[in-house]
Parts: C-alpha cells; structure tokens; sequence
C-alpha cells in the first residue's frame, strides 16, 4: 500500500520548524524540533482531565463502600460538569491532529501506509492489555477507528468535514433526545455502540481537518478567537442546563456527556491562545513532559489505580475531597516522572516500544 493518502495534506500549515536534514528511516529518532510543543501540553491536561473522570470509578471498583455525602455529591456533579466527555473529547481530537501528522511525515518520508496500520494494530493491543489490567480503556477502540479513519482521508476536503461534523454531533443528539425521553422511540441496544464510535470517529476527523488547515500554527487563518468565544458562550447555558437537572442525577450525567463537543473546543481553542502567551506558557510548559509520555501514563494510571486504591478503601469510605488529593498526587508523581525519565531517555518506556513495533526496527532510547 502506498503511503499518497491526503490528497490535500500539501497545503498543510502545521507549525513544523524546518530541518537542515531529511530522514528517511522511521526508526532513528525525532527531532525535538518535530515536536509541536503546545499539542503535547494540551494532550497531558486532557490525560489528567481523563483520570480525573475515572478517579470515582476506579474508587468503586477497589472495593468503595458507604454512601456519599450532599457535600460529596456536589463536588461529583462539577467534576461531570468541567470533565465528563470534555477530555474525551479533547483526547480524541489530539488523537486525530497526530494522525494527520503521522501521516503527513510518512508521505514525506516515502515510507509506505503498512507503517500506520502496523501502529494502529499494536495500539489495539495495548488497549486490550489495559482493558485486562481493569482500566476503563479507549485505545482500542481508538485503534480501530484510526484504521477506518484512512480511507476516509482520501475524501474531498469538504466531504471529510461534512463527515466530520456530522458524526461528532447527529449520535449525540439522537441520544440525548431518546435519553431524556423527548421522543417517543428508543435507540435499538445494537445501535448504542455504533453511535458511541461514530461520535469519536468524528472527533478525529475534526482534529485532523483542522489540524490540516494549520489550528497549531500561529499564522492559522483559523479563527481560534472566535471559536474560543462562541464555545465559551454555548457552554454557559449547558452548564445552567446541567446543573438544573440535579446533582448526580441520569439526567444531569447524560446532559454533561452529550453536550461535552461544545466546551471540548472551547478548552482546545482556549488552552492554545493561552499557551501563545508568556504566563500561559510558563504555568503549562512543564506538562508537555506528561503529554509526551501520554501512552505510558494513561495505562500508568490503571496499574497505579488498581494497585494502590485498594489500600484506602480498606480503610473505609473515601471522601470526594480526598479522591480528588489522591488524583491530583497521582498526577504530579506521574509529571515529575515524566520530567525525570525524559531527561535520560528519548521515549517513555511504551512510547519506545510503540515505536520500534511500528517500523520493525529498533530505535536509540537514550538521550
């Protein structure tokens, strides 16, 4: 299989700085130059994000007891309310923009698509061994989708965005509206999974498409001041809408979820303007070390979870307050193993073994 996908992936305007050299062997390792600094500090807040999503299932599933308090609940219902499908989103759009990027670089590289499909398989794998180790896992399904993603690249630019938009929004209206009973029909069981695909498959595509016109770059003629601005004030009334549901409530849990794509671009759109300013980034840099090691701690997290939680709610019941400490020392022990392990080493640890299966061929590691 040849690698000419993205018939329209030359007039890319990603920020990529240039080299004074082109490689045309996959395994020898990137450039820090290739990086795009600010898709990797997005991409380790949304991995937090993620976890602190999961913090209270992982809690129940290590054996969490007793009831929660008023207090409690409150405190649950703003975490659905800021995070609940929000760093899904924001996940699964990132996942999209590095697969334009991947894909992009193949072509340029002259390295054959087999190397993509190769990468997809082994990351279905790895979402597997998550699944096993008891985590709540969306890389393989990521991995499916990205391999259904590349033919669909060879669509017209308008029809790939119409796709997009379409499959990001029609599942959750549909469900939304059969959720809070606002029709008179319910969604056939069979057709839930499938809608739950469609709407990360168009996550993806928006991130791609995007990402294709150049969203990272500053000189974008994409209006991220006005995306910024537009999601920000449609993601007030959902806010108010969710809240009126009540705490904790099916209704309320529904409401966050399905209507999580519009405050999803406002943290993308909002995270990139502020990490073109000089406060912003100096507050966030230092996360593009977790973001680079994604991988490796997103399953970090499931092992980390299902092995040390275990130990607290043996002690009785674990407060919202005090979940939402042993998620954020999660976070930071992970941050400062990132930065640590990065100093010495090329890759987090899965990242490298991601990469050497992905090209058949073994990459340095070290620094």
């Amino acid at each position: 299989m040849n690698s000419a996908l993205l018939p329209w992936a030359g007039v890319t305007r990603v920020e990529t700085p240039q080299r004074t050299t082109t490689r045309t062997d996959g395994s020898q390792p990137s450039s820090p130059s290739d990086r795009i600094v600010s898709i990797d500090v997005i991409r380790g807040i949304a991995i937090a994000g993620i976890l602190l999503i999961n913090i209270d299932y992982f809690l129940e599933q290590a054996g969490q007891t007793g009831n929660p308090s008023e207090s409690d609940t409150v405190i649950w219902q703003v975490v659905d309310d800021v995070a609940l499908g929000k760093f899904h989103f924001v996940f699964a759009f990132l996942f999209g923009v590095g697969i334009y990027i991947f894909l992009t670089r193949l072509r340029a590289k002259g390295l054959s698509t087999w190397v993509y499909i190769r990468r997809m398989i082994i990351l279905v794998a790895a979402g597997l061994l998550n699944s096993v180790l008891g985590g709540i896992d969306v890389l393989m399904s990521y991995g499916v989708l990205a391999l259904l993603l590349l033919p669909l690249t060879l669509l017209p630019r308008w029809i790939f965005a119409v796709f997009g938009i379409a499959a990001a929004v029609i599942p959750d209206v549909m469900q939304l509206l059969t959720d809070l009973n606002a029709v008179d029909f319910h969604l056939p069981s069979i057709v839930l999974p499938l809608l739950s695909f469609a709407r990360t498959i168009g996550h993806m595509t928006l991130g791609f498409w995007l990402a294709g016109h150049g969203l990272f770059s500053r000189s974008t003629r994409i209006p991220v001041v006005s995306i910024f601005v537009l999601s920000l004030i449609g993601s007030v009334p959902v806010w108010i809408w969710t809240t009126a549901a009540g705490a904790r409530t099916s209704d309320a849990h529904d409401i966050a979820f399905r209507t999580a794509l519009v405050p999803g671009f406002m943290y993308v759109a909002g995270l990139i303007l502020l990490l073109r300013t000089r406060p912003g980034w100096k507050s966030l840099s230092f996360l593009r070390f977790y973001g680079r090691m994604a991988f490796s701690n997103y399953l970090g997290q499931t092992v980390l979870c299902v092995v040390i939680l275990p130990l607290f709610t043996a002690h009785g019941y674990i407060s919202a307050p005090a979940g939402l400490g042993i998620w954020a020392a999660i976070i930071v022990g992970q941050c400062v193993f990132s930065m640590l392990w990065l100093r010495y080493f090329r890759y987090g640890p899965l990242e490298w073994i991601w990469r050497c299966g992905t090209y058949m061929k073994f990459a340095p590691l070290r620094a």
